[in-house]
Formats: structure tokens, sequence, C-alpha cells
């Protein structure tokens, strides 16, 4: 075997930036047997596609972070804004002070680029989480069959 598993420790793990990351899913999933014809094939298919998920969760891990923080930076923004927006009003220029659902309405126009780069993390996860599911679906399927594979062996 030539696994190399301290890349796997989740200590190690997160000090791999993400171009490495892709890189080694790169590498893993060329090793990939596009038609195993032995049980070791098959087994090694099912190495690969679990370690593939590991790479999977772990793009899944940080996405999650950049969210959390992107939506506390949201958050915290709008909250900003809309206090400055209503402190600044001009009562004299513009006339009495409108309801708080107009500064809010300000605030979140004025985050409008973060709510879009947040959109798009969150787009991007969920293609990590359903890379994630098909892959552990394939890794299930392969388990299946190595199992049938035994039992008509097994009848022989």
């Amino acid at each position: 075997m030539n696994e190399k598993l301290y890349l796997y420790n989740p200590f190690k793990i997160k000090e791999i930036t993400n171009a490495q990351l892709q890189e080694l899913y790169n590498d893993i999933f060329s090793k990939l047997i596009d038609e195993p014809q032995t049980m070791y094939q098959y087994s090694h298919n099912v190495e690969i596609y679990t370690n593939l998920m590991y790479i999977c969760g772990e793009c899944i891990a940080r996405f999650t972070r950049e969210i959390i923080e992107l939506k506390t930076k949201i958050q915290i923004d709008t909250a900003i804004n809309q206090t400055e927006e209503r402190k600044n009003w001009d009562t004299e220029k513009y006339g009495k002070t409108p309801a708080i659902s107009y500064f809010e309405a300000l605030a979140v126009r004025i985050s409008q680029d973060d709510i879009k780069k947040l959109a798009d993390k969150e787009c991007f996860k969920t293609r990590f989480k359903n890379a994630y599911d098909t892959l552990e679906s394939k890794c299930n399927a392969i388990k299946k069959k190595i199992e049938a594979v035994r039992y008509e062996e097994g009848l022989n």
C-alpha cells in the first residue's frame, strides 16, 4: 500500500493550502482503476473514493468557516451602516426621520456585494456536498458489488 495517512490527519490537513488540496485530489483521483477486474482493484477504488471524500469534507469545512465569517461580517456591517445612516439623517434637509426599516434596507443595499459573495460561497459549498454524497454513494455501490461477488463465489 502506498497510503500517506499523515496527509489525512485533521491537525495537519488544515495547514495544506487550497491549491495543494486540489493537487492532492487530482493525484488521488488519477489512481482510480477505470474497470476493476479483481477484488483487490475494487477495494483499491473504495479506498480512493474514501480518500476523495475526506478531501471534499475538508473543503466543506473550509467553506463553512468562510461562510460563517462572511455572514457575521455582513451582520456587523449591516448594523453599523444602519446606525450610521440613521445618525447622519439630516432632518432639516430631508424632514422627519423615516422608520427603521428604511435604514435597514439602505444597510442591506450597502452590503449587497458581500451578500453576492456569500451566495457564491454557499453554491460552491453545495457543490462539494453533492460531490461528497456522490462519492459516498459510489463507494457504497462498490462495497455492495464486492459483497455480491463474495456471495456468488461462496455458492460455487
